[in-house]
Parts: C-alpha cells; structure tokens; sequence
C-alpha cells in the first residue's frame, strides 16, 4: 500500500509540473516599432520593373552558359537604376557575376552585405502547358506577378535594387559601406559566382559585419504542422553536401550461371543497410524552434514543448517520422544512382551507386565517410567522394547578437504583426552564403517571402509566382534593413 502511495503522489507531481510548465510556455511580446515612411515607393513603377526582370531567361546551367540573356540583364539594371549605378561602383567578376560597392562616411564600421542571384533554374518543356503564364512572361494578373524567377529569387536582387534606388533620390548617404553580391550560378553551385567573389573579398581582407542572403521565409499555417500563425525563419547555419561512391568489381560472367551475389547484388546490400542505419539525431537547432513557437501551438503538442527535458524521445520520433522535419535534425542519406552491366542478360563486373549526404553541423566530409564505411563493413567496396570534394556544414552564426536583432526588428516593422514569430533555423539546401564562410560571424538567410504549402511548392516549380503587395513588402525590408544599420542600433565589434 506505501508503494502504492508513493507511486501515485510521483505521478500527481509529475502531472503537476507538466502543467506547471505548460502554462508557464509562453509567447514573448513583442514591441514593434513604427514601419518607417514608405510613401515615396513607386509601387506601380517597380511591379513593372520586376515583370521586366523575369522576361530575362538567366537560365543556370552545368554545361556552358548562356551569356546573352545576363549580359542583357545587366543592361537592363543599368536602365531601371540609373542613379544606383551613378553612386555605387560595380565590378564584373568571372564575366557574369555583379559585385557593387557603396562607400559609407565612416570607415571605422565594417561593411555590411546583401547577397541575391541573376539566375534561374531551367523549365521543364513537358511542363510549359500547365503553366497558367508563360514561365518568362512577366505577367502581371490577380494581383501576382507570374515568372521563374519570382520567388527564387530575383525578387530579392530587383528589391535590394529598389530599395537603394529610393533611398539616393531621397539624398541619403550610408554611415556604413555596402556590398550587393549577385552571382550567376547559384543554381549549379554558385562556384564561379559566389565563390569568386568571396575569394576576391578575402584576396582585400574585407571583413563584413554581416551578410544577408536568401534561406528562410516567413512560412503560414500548413508548413509547420500545428501551428496556425506565420512564423518567419532565419537561417543562421546551412547542412553540407557530399556525394559519395560505391563501387565494387566482380567476375561477371553470362546471367545463367550467376554466383550467389553479383556485383550490383553486393553494393544493392549496402545501400539497405545505409538506409536501415540513419544518421544520429541531433536536436539542437529543433529545440531553439520549437522553444520558440511551441507557446503558440494548442492542446497535447503545446504540452509536449514545454516538457522537451521529458519529452525528447517522443519528439526525435515524430520529426523522425516525417521527410521535412527529418531533414532537420539529422544527416540525411538519400540514394540517386545505380549502375550494373549494359545488358539484362549479363552479369555486371562492376557495379556501383551514388549516395547524397546533406551533413548536420557538428558533423563533417570525413565523419560522414567514416560512418558508412563502419555501416558499410565491407572492404571489397571502395567509397570515393564525387568529384573529389564536398562542402563543409557551415559555422552556426549568432542569433542572439544586434545584427540578428536588426534583421528580426526589420520583419516586424514591415509586417506589424505582433502575433507573428521570428526565430532562427537550420536551412536544409545549400545557398551561395556557403561560400562566405569567415568574411563574417553573422551570416544569416532570410528571404522576405511569405509562403504556404501551395506557394512553397512553385519554387522551381509550376506558375511561380509572387504577390504584389508581397513585393512591395520585399522593397520595405531592404530598406529597413539599410537604415537599421546605419544607426547606432548596430555596431561593429
């Protein structure tokens, strides 16, 4: 009967302080101040310029690339921007690439920059009758301006364009010096884009108070499940990437007389127990999520947030269990390749396999290598890295510092939205940010879109698009984001 007791008043006392901590898991307020005067943004004059902008097809390619369509995207910048391009200078890099530079009035504040690109990916022609526009029609319809292009994401380079354009007409003059960085290849790596600018950057010993580049949105109710108010993600960290080879040899032979495990048959084995082993799950990134937008979700999922020191397993389990939210707390293994003999009645004499990793920070190329040739367990496959190197995770950027703050104030001043939460996140895919690593500690990834489950689906899909009004809230946050640094708000350290 003691026992008996104890085990009930354990239970009460753990019941209690579930809800103890429940009730105690709340949204912080927030303060927002005054949106700034935006009364002299043409708004009519830079929907047009952007439809203009998606007419050009800079299309990337991992063959060679099409000049033609940049070189006549840049002309046309240098039409719609006049005064940009009479106060900032502008450096060609690898013939494509545009770096543009605005000197602030006092030296002593390290530079900040905004990064986009010029590029798009191609359109596939089996899918060009189930567009409602034409992929680079630039149509303006239903208050949405329609083009590859729109989202991803030509409508932050045309915006941080705007934003500047207006800010010269109205004589402002920077405190703090500025780089816009708008490769030509990010699509394909962004390896002579964004690559050479950022070693052209170190070559100078620039060092940048921060860098803003695409990664996150703000993301509405159906993306995160169980929560049904926007959310705005900063990327403050990106996954690697290494693709690795599989490759085994055989005596092959005629199909007849096979022996017990061919060739494909041996690297076949491999690759299900990769996948049958996935990677540890690492937490940290989805604990300062859910940290954050936990107080916002309702009934058992709110409970289940607020008591992560009792609830981690749970949590590893359902994120496990979903393909978006796996992503996020692990290395992922995807397998994309196989290849055996030429022929259906041959036995291969060597068969191989590719397999894409997209590795956590924390982890690394090599410690990726070592795990699957642990799970592997098998000398007589050779693992080789495609292409002879992969990309690193990147270092995790601060988001508890001013210049994070100065992105999170900027959300909120355009979008007034109290309700609304900011919080940082891991990206998942790769950005040209990935390559500035070491120019400086505040490297965060942010897109000022806003999307949902339908819009999220037309990146690099079908009928991309982009609202006006949400455009014109594109050309607010750039501004935003220029002034805000250029106060004492900002400092550099």
């Amino acid at each position: 009967m003691a026992i008996l007791k104890w085990a009930v008043s354990l239970l009460l006392l753990l019941l209690a302080t579930l809800l103890l901590n429940t009730l105690n898991f709340q949204t912080q307020e927030v303060h927002i101040e005054a949106a700034l005067d935006n009364s002299t943004i043409n708004k009519e004059a830079l929907t047009q310029r952007l439809s203009q902008a998606l007419q050009f097809q800079t299309i990337s390619s991992a063959e060679a690339q099409d000049q033609a369509p940049f070189l006549a995207f840049h002309e046309f910048l240098k039409s719609s921007f006049p005064k940009l391009h009479k106060t900032l200078e502008l450096e060609l890099v690898n013939e494509l690439s545009l770096l543009y530079f605005w000197q602030g009035s006092e030296p002593s504040l390290k530079p900040m920059l905004l990064m986009s690109h010029q590029d798009v990916v191609p359109v596939d022609n089996e899918t060009r009758d189930r567009w409602k526009h034409e992929p680079f029609s630039g149509n303006i319809e239903d208050g949405n301006i329609w083009g590859r292009g729109a989202i991803d994401i030509k409508s932050g380079l045309m915006g941080s364009m705007e934003a500047i354009e207006n800010l010269i007409s109205q004589s402002f003059q920077p405190k703090r010096s500025m780089y816009l960085a708008f490769g030509h290849d990010e699509e394909v790596g962004g390896k002579q884009g964004a690559k050479a600018i950022a070693t052209l950057l170190r070559q100078r010993k620039v060092e940048l108070e921060f860098i803003l580049d695409e990664g996150g949105s703000i993301v509405g109710g159906g993306i995160i499940p169980g929560l049904k108010i926007p959310v705005a993600l900063i990327g403050i960290a990106e996954k690697g990437y290494v693709s690795l080879k599989l490759k085994t040899k055989a005596t092959g032979g005629h199909s007849s007389m096979p022996e017990k495990h061919s060739a494909l048959g041996i690297i076949a084995k491999a690759l299900v127990d990769l996948e049958n082993a996935p990677f540890p799950a690492n937490l940290d990134f989805s604990k300062t999520l859910f940290q954050n937008i936990g107080p916002a979700m309702t009934g058992f999922k709110k409970v289940i947030f607020a008591n992560m020191w009792l609830t981690e397993p749970i949590v590893e389990h359902v994120l496990s269990d979903s393909k978006t939210t796996n992503a996020t707390i692990r290395t992922t293994t995807a397998v994309t390749m196989a290849k055996g003999s030429s022929k259906d009645n041959i036995l291969p004499s060597e068969a191989s396999a590719t397999v894409n990793f997209r590795i956590m920070p924390g982890e690394s190329v090599q410690s990726v290598m070592d795990y699957v040739t642990d799970v592997i367990a098998n000398k007589d496959i050779q693992i080789s890295i495609v292409g002879g190197f992969g990309n690193e995770p990147s270092p995790v950027s601060d988001s508890e510092n001013p210049n994070f703050e100065l992105i999170r104030n900027s959300i909120y001043r355009v979008t007034q939205d109290s309700d609304l939460i900011v919080t940082p996140y891991l990206v998942v895919g790769a950005t040209d940010a990935q390559h500035y690593t070491g120019l400086s500690n505040s490297i965060y990834r942010f897109a000022f879109n806003r999307l949902n489950p339908e819009t999220l689906d037309r990146m690099h899909g079908i009928n991309e698009q982009i609202a006006v009004k949400d455009y014109i809230d594109v050309v607010r946050f750039f501004r935003e984001v220029i002034l805000g640094a250029n106060t004492q708000f900002v400092k550099s350290h």
